[in-house]
């Protein structure tokens, strides 16, 4: 590598040659760079397409479970209602008999409060003919007869009540067979109707699912499709890289230096211990100093870019550098050169 002096390296960077490097280089860290934006922003949307994906197939089971669930416990009510209504059933059997009991016994009561009615009306008449009889042959008769009506009238009072308080018992355990009857067509009404709420969204819950498992595959096709063009965009990526490299490596042919990762290299005539280093990118951090793009500094041979260092005052580097090159490289841009 020949050493070069300072107006040799500035002859270099003013030349055409140079220049023209320069803006193939320009070119194509601008494309590298659009390349790597796109590339990003198609990783961004895979990514969010990959979860959409994987989280509306989730919503999609989930409402597919559901939906069996409803459908389950509609199953299970509609044969909870199917037993309440052979309950109620047996219920209105019940009640029916206990309807015709009672009657008859309401009949049995009215009979027996009919004959104790006529055998008080009989006793009250005895009364008043004892009353009016003067013939102590007839009173005694009389007497007789009052008598035994009376018994009989006691009799018939007893079994009169006894019938009452047989009709109104089972009266009673009549009525409360008929709520019983009731309460089972309003359970088995509620029940009905919630299978049918059920049913309903069973089904509804099924075509919901349907619809995520249509809308999961579209998110999942879509995702493909992605990958695809960040497949495509990776191998232009990695050909701009290589056309970088390449374009940097011919610098060291055409102009006769160094080639270093951000840096050119030329060895310093004037000083055998020091080198011209030109930053292919302005860099304002990282180094000790802020350094710009295509302008010439100091490096020492052992120290390298570790230490830079302006140039000597009354030296003049050429400057003429291209903004996209420095906002590419000044972003971190790797170049495998």
């Amino acid at each position: 590598m020949k050493a070069l002096w300072l107006r040799e390296v500035q002859a270099i960077l003013a030349s055409r040659e140079f220049g023209g490097w320069w803006q193939g280089l320009v070119a194509l860290a601008q494309r590298l760079e659009e390349i790597r934006a796109r590339r990003e922003e198609l990783l961004s949307q895979i990514n969010l397409s990959e979860f959409r994906a994987e989280f509306t197939q989730k919503n999609a089971i989930d409402t597919l479970y559901l939906a069996g669930e409803l459908e389950d416990s509609a199953a299970q009510l509609l044969a909870e209602s199917a037993e309440l209504e052979n309950k109620a059933y047996e219920a209105v059997a019940n009640f029916e008999s206990q309807r015709i009991a009672v009657s008859d016994l309401y009949s049995q009561m009215d009979a027996s409060e009919h004959n104790l009615l006529s055998t008080q009306a009989g006793a009250e008449e005895l009364r008043r003919s004892l009353a009016e009889a003067g013939e102590a042959e007839r009173r005694k008769e009389l007497q007789h007869q009052l008598h035994r009506k009376e018994e009989t009238a006691a009799e018939l009072e007893r079994r009169f009540r006894e019938a009452q308080t047989t009709y109104e018992r089972e009266n009673a355990r009549k009525m409360r067979l008929w709520e019983e009857v009731e309460q089972l067509w309003a359970r088995s009404l509620d029940i009905n109707l919630s299978v049918a709420e059920r049913r309903s969204k069973g089904r509804r819950a099924r075509k919901g699912a349907e619809r995520l498992f249509k809308e999961a595959e579209r998110q999942k096709q879509l995702a493909e499709g992605l990958q695809r063009e960040g497949e495509e965009a990776r191998r232009v990526a990695e050909e701009a890289e290589r056309n970088i490299a390449q374009t940097r490596l011919t610098a060291r042919k055409l102009f006769g230096c160094l080639v270093g990762e951000e840096f050119l290299y030329w060895p310093r005539r004037e000083n055998s211990k020091e080198v011209y280093c030109v930053p292919i990118s302005d860099q304002s951090e990282g180094y000790n100093l802020e350094v710009k793009g295509r302008t010439i500094y100091l490096v020492g041979r052992q120290r390298g870019v570790e230490f830079i260092e302006l140039l000597p005052p009354g030296d003049t580097p050429l400057e003429d550098e291209d903004p996209r090159v420095d906002d590419f490289f000044g972003r971190g841009g790797s170049d495998p050169g």
